[in-house]
């Protein structure tokens, strides 16, 4: 395959008939899909005379229209930016001014919030929604109606492997989203190593339930199961008994989630290999499951596999932690799957031995094109080598295998003595009572930053401050013992699952002084 095009039309040559798409009310077989894509691409051209490189918002849910939108403006040489739904308007606004974005495409869900910027977008050429017709604004399913049934041609445009096809924008946890520039070719080797990591196959049927404007569910999920002939479930909003009662009757063999899903969906009748006896496979993904989660996943579907795997937006899935070592490595994030390369590095650039910390660094064709925008900062990304950077933080062991321990930006520095808010977490994870809990470094006049810990509780359960504070100082050296903690309904997360540190920083400082 040369380009993102060629899943689909792989698709509609060998299997016409058999279901691609689905989602609540509506299935598209990979014939179809063929089809409502050239209606598409055609329509996109007569109404904006889309250009090869033009930057298409789209602002959409888990639905069919996504990924037809997207193949059809990546199959035109466009760029496509998937715009988060759950984006404030102002992130959103933020995204699209970065980016130059010439168009939007607006799903009916997203257009109260997309109605309260569109005047701030001065760039923006032309504006298009995808179900319904508001404010004079023109529905992409009037003009498909216009294409007709059967388009005479193919898409007016064709995309070449070294193409921007992608503007997916990280997802900001520790600063501000910057724009990552994937290629077809980029995308297509990320497609690889999911298939080639978790074994996806014809017979398989997905639920995608992670938001699709993301990597994990666009690229490691959505298009590789394309790619092979499986079949597609769009989930649009998460409930957890929605959910069990939906794979129960689709019969759905692969799901994958962030740790925090995986924890609701588990006190929940029917999340149990008797009710989902075709649930084959398991991926855990965005943060480290916890020893508890993994052992109670395993009790109730001991056939199942459960993998862990670690990636990100610059690179897609990297490592994958297979099943048999889940239970022996809660933590670690495994091995490199095969076409990656993986190392950790020093400071010099050198490799880092054994155990010795040092940053994640990685190297492929799965790799990103640079960050839109910013030369300086796309050289930075990038060892005098040519590893990525992933500016994560981990260890190998004396078996090859990797662990992550946390971003670099979120490390603490305490007098002088630097650790990992994950070292902390992971020990107050230990209390049965504790669901959740996530650490940041508070400011404090003497020591610089001190370990400040925000902690949820499980439902009906109770947990003291002063008993986390314990029972870390029992099991942690002085200097990473939280100086605060506070007991939280929730974390605040992004819709990934991934937790906001910079929502949770404390910006003043921390009088008490250490023990």
């Amino acid at each position: 395959m040369n380009t993102i095009s060629d899943i689909w039309r792989q698709g509609e040559r060998r299997w016409p008939g058999r279901t691609a798409l689905a989602a609540e009310g509506e299935r598209l077989d990979y014939g179809g899909l063929g089809t409502r894509i050239r209606q598409i691409a055609v329509a996109l051209a007569r109404r904006w005379q889309l250009h090869k490189g033009d930057v298409v918002a789209l602002l959409a849910p888990n639905c069919i229209e996504f990924v037809t939108t997207y193949f059809a403006c990546t199959a035109m040489g466009a760029i496509v930016l998937p715009v988060d739904e759950r984006l404030e308007p102002d992130e959103a606004r933020l995204l699209m001014t970065d980016s130059a974005a010439r168009f939007a495409i607006v799903h009916r869900s997203s257009w109260p919030r997309f109605a309260g910027i569109r005047d701030k977008l001065d760039r923006l050429e032309g504006i298009a929604t995808i179900d319904f017709e508001v404010d004079g604004i023109e529905s992409c399913r009037r003009w498909i109606a216009e294409v007709g049934e059967a388009p005479d041609a193919d898409p007016p445009a064709v995309a070449l492997a070294s193409d921007i096809a992608e503007l997916m924008y990280t997802s900001g946890t520790t600063g501000q989203p910057k724009g990552v520039m994937r290629s077809h070719a980029n995308v297509l080797a990320a497609c690889g190593n999911a298939r080639r990591a978790f074994g996806y196959g014809p017979q398989d049927r997905i639920a995608i339930v992670m938001p699709i404007s993301h990597s994990s569910a666009l690229v490691s999920q959505t298009l590789p199961v394309l790619e092979v002939g499986g079949t597609v479930r769009l989930v649009e909003r998460f409930d957890a008994a929605s959910l069990i009662e939906l794979m129960r009757s689709e019969d759905i063999t692969c799901l994958r989630a962030v740790p925090a899903l995986f924890r609701m969906l588990l006190p929940m009748r029917g999340f149990d290999a008797a009710t989902l006896p075709h649930l084959r496979l398991l991926m855990n993904s965005s943060a480290a499951i916890d020893p508890q989660t993994c052992v109670a996943i395993k009790e109730r579907f001991p056939a199942a596999e459960l993998i862990n795997s670690y990636g990100l937006t610059e690179a897609s899935t990297c490592s994958i932690l297979a099943d048999h070592l889940v239970r022996l490595h809660p933590d670690s994030i495994g091995l490199p799957i095969d076409g990656v390369e993986m190392r950790i590095a020093d400071d010099a650039d050198d490799e880092a031995g054994p155990g010795q910390q040092g940053e994640i660094r990685v190297r492929g064709p799965h790799v990103f094109v640079g960050y839109h925008g910013r030369p300086a900062e796309s050289r930075a990304a990038f060892d005098r080598f040519g590893w990525l950077r992933t500016g994560d933080l981990g260890h190998r062991d004396e078996h090859g295998l990797f662990y992550f321990h946390g971003r670099r930006d979120d490390v603490i520095n305490c007098g002088g003595r630097k650790f990992s808010p994950q070292e902390v977490e992971d020990c107050i994870l230990e209390i049965n009572a504790v669901a959740e809990a996530a650490v940041v470094g508070a400011a404090h006049r003497v020591l610089g930053e001190v370990a400040q810990a925000f902690v949820v509780a499980r439902p009906g359960q109770a947990i003291r401050p002063k008993a986390v504070i314990g029972h870390c100082a029992r099991r942690l050296p002085s200097h990473k013992i939280p100086f605060r903690v506070e007991i939280v309904d929730s974390l605040p997360r992004n819709s990934v699952g991934k937790v906001l540190r910079r929502t949770l920083r404390n910006g003043g400082e921390t009088d008490r002084d250490p023990d």
